[in-house]
């Protein structure tokens, strides 16, 4: 890495959560699909979601304080999300909110195993976390412990955010085939990623046939210290300083109610130990429980997801 920082083992530092808060309206089959243009019999909710809020809830929740940086609305979803962020150790004083826009909003559909079918989102509010709103806070922010944030960021804050001089490590969620491609220009200054196959396969520019082992190994070559690589039920490719190692999915829930939240769960798990001192595998271990306890749960977080924790010391 040309520039770049190590995570900050100093427990009076907060993580530094930055990126996208919005409400999640899910609609879920619970019957077969018989033809399209029809209405079907399913379930639908809403909850507080987004990426990085999902992250700082999930660290919050492990013990962690978070210093989340998000953009909220005005409206009845926004006090909806500002309800799922009302948590100890979890400060927003530094979020903008807007009094004209609207919360960001992502509507998905699932099929009746719960895997995601199609997805639309609406996000404005994470576009007004431009360098210049976050200038101010520029203090607070490289004096955290590690900082995350998810690619629905605009590309200046994802620059400005890798450039950074005397920051913590920078860990960033690929969110989305077409949003990771924002990392392309500052690869070399980012010191940890989080992304699936398809998502790693279209930021190298490669075929999505490749394995995951060429994948990690391009991505160190690109300057990437750190690569949590997600392959769906079969587990997690890590990548640590040009060595790789392959944890499996602990066996899935019988039903799973949701895949939203997993990626996320699991990057939180996996940081919030990382910042504990512990090793990559017991890292990997709470990531690996925190996305499979997700699983079972409509909502992008799951309430109880502390009790994963309580066999880490100082976990909680």
């Amino acid at each position: 890495m040309s520039e770049g920082g190590s995570i900050r083992m100093d427990r009076a530092a907060p993580i530094c959560v930055i990126g996208g808060a919005n409400i999640d309206i899910s609609a879920k089959y619970t019957a077969p699909v018989s033809a399209t243009g029809e209405s079907h019999h399913g379930q639908i909710s809403t909850s507080a979601g987004g990426v990085a809020r999902n992250i700082a809830e999930n660290l919050v929740r492990l013990g962690s304080s978070v210093q989340l940086i998000t953009g909220l609305g005005d409206d009845g979803f926004s006090a909806s999300i500002r309800v799922s962020l009302n948590l100890p150790r979890l400060d927003i004083s530094c979020c903008y909110t807007s009094s004209d826009c609207p919360s960001d909003s992502y509507l998905s559909l699932y099929d009746m195993t719960g895997e995601l079918l199609s997805a639309v989102n609406q996000m404005q509010l994470v576009n007004k976390l431009t360098p210049s709103y976050l200038q101010p806070f520029a203090e607070q922010i490289t004096g955290a412990a590690l900082i995350i944030a998810d690619c629905n960021l605009p590309p200046d804050t994802i620059y400005w955010l890798a450039g950074l001089p005397d920051r913590p490590a920078l860990f960033f969620d690929g969110v989305s085939m077409e949003k990771i491609t924002r990392l392309q220009p500052c690869l070399d200054q980012i010191d940890g990623l989080k992304c699936n196959r398809l998502e790693a396969a279209t930021l190298l520019d490669c075929a999505v046939q490749a394995a995951p082992d060429q994948l990690v190994a391009s991505l160190h070559q690109r300057g990437i210290d750190t690569v949590l690589l997600s392959l769906g039920a079969e587990g997690v490719h890590l990548g640590r300083s040009g060595r790789q190692t392959y944890f499996p999915l602990p066996a899935p829930p019988q039903t799973i109610a949701s895949v939203a939240g997993a990626g996320d769960a699991l990057l939180a798990g996996f940081l919030h130990s990382q910042c504990r001192g512990m090793s990559d595998e017991v890292a990997m271990h709470l990531g690996l429980r925190a996305a499979q306890l997700s699983l079972t749960c409509t909502e992008a977080v799951h309430p109880d997801i502390a009790s994963l924790c309580a066999d880490q010391t100082g976990a909680v």
